[in-house]
């Protein structure tokens, strides 16, 4: 079965017709107003705009008419876009996308200034990490912020302990169904509820921790009508609205109060997936004390890229150069030897 866009999951076939009709006599036009733009732009223009459409009405703005957009639907998806964690590009083209489409309504001062919505920090764009934003390297035990989450809401805890143990993304840790996850004899966990796109993909089971969580979590998933590890009385934007109030106000995790979030736990996965695969610590951890990272004696480069697709694909994404936000990059220090290495899936 084709994969199915948001915008066709979620908003009435005659509503997507009439926006395509409105904006298509000016998906070529390039932002500046001079020339065209590619096929490609055009086409990703669409999707975007669809899509921030589809995205008001699952947060409840069951807009029909591109016209209606104001301030507070602009302020809507930009509070959505930091509750998900997404990148600072994201950020910038999404952005982009919506002062162009206001430019098209005639409501050019619609969208502000990404630095209105989001601190300046938030907003740099960066290829690649130079912080350890695990939580050993921010001085956090993950078992100890399990176990007092565990005190306050033990479905929190295993959302947590998912996200530690196999790299989840916070939707994905509240919207997985445990029992139907494991596949293999247990030797991987299908993951397709809540990932972006709706991209189903496996992640390998090698060690008795995330036995021992996948367990404990299909025990607490298994008292809900769904089977899903989200709280039984919600949806899905209530569930996540409880999460992060939890992981904020109760367990005090936030950017601003401990100078860590809950991603953390990911970059950790993504950290112990490198080293488990290359013996080596990943380049954000060796660059510490250092300007720019030197790849260990022993580690080639063919290694350290066979390494990092496979916890790329892990995570969720299918380029190499994904990891370098979770854990940085050695940069051109590998001495190419017979060109470029072809990594085989």
């Amino acid at each position: 079965m084709a994969h199915q866009s948001l915008a066709s999951r979620i908003l009435p076939k005659p509503l997507q017709d009439d926006i395509e009709r409105q904006i298509q006599p000016h998906l070529r036009q390039r932002a500046s107003g001079d020339g065209v733009c590619s096929t490609k732009t055009a086409r990703e223009r669409r999707g975007h705009i669809l899509g921030t459409v589809a995205c008001l009405w699952q947060l409840g703005y069951r807009i029909r008419k591109l016209e209606s957009l104001d301030k507070r639907h602009i302020d809507a998806l930009m509070t959505h876009w930091e509750a998900e964690g997404l990148s600072a590009e994201f950020l910038h083209n999404r952005a982009s996308v919506l002062r162009t489409l206001a430019s098209w309504l005639g409501k050019r001062h619609l969208v502000g200034d990404l630095s209105d919505y989001f601190p300046k920090e938030r907003t740099r764009r960066k290829t690649s990490t130079d912080e350890d934003l695990s939580c050993k390297g921010k001085g956090i035990d993950p078992i100890k912020v399990i176990a007092m989450a565990r005190t306050i809401d033990e479905r929190l805890a295993a959302m947590l302990a998912m996200q530690h143990a196999f790299g989840l993304r916070v939707k994905e840790s509240i919207e997985i169904r445990p029992a139907n996850s494991v596949v293999d004899g247990g030797d991987f966990i299908e993951v397709y509820s809540g990932t972006k796109g709706g991209k189903l993909r496996r992640i390998p089971v090698t060690d008795d921790y995330q036995r021992t969580t996948l367990a404990w979590v299909r025990q607490v998933a298994a008292g809900g009508k769904t089977g899903r590890l989200r709280w039984t009385d919600t949806t899905w934007r209530q569930a996540q609205n409880r999460y992060y109030y939890l992981v904020r106000e109760r367990l005090r995790i936030s950017k601003a109060q401990s100078d860590f979030t809950s991603h953390g736990f990911r970059h950790g996965y993504a950290h112990k997936g490198y080293e488990d695969r290359t013996g080596h610590p990943p380049p954000v951890v060796v660059e510490k004390g250092q300007r720019k990272p030197v790849p260990p004696p022993g580690l080639d480069r063919e290694t350290h890229e066979r390494a990092s697709l496979a916890v790329s694909r892990a995570l969720g994404h299918e380029r190499l150069s994904a990891t370098t936000s979770y854990y940085g990059t050695y940069g051109h220090r590998f001495r190419r030897r017979g060109g470029k290495v072809t990594i085989k899936p």
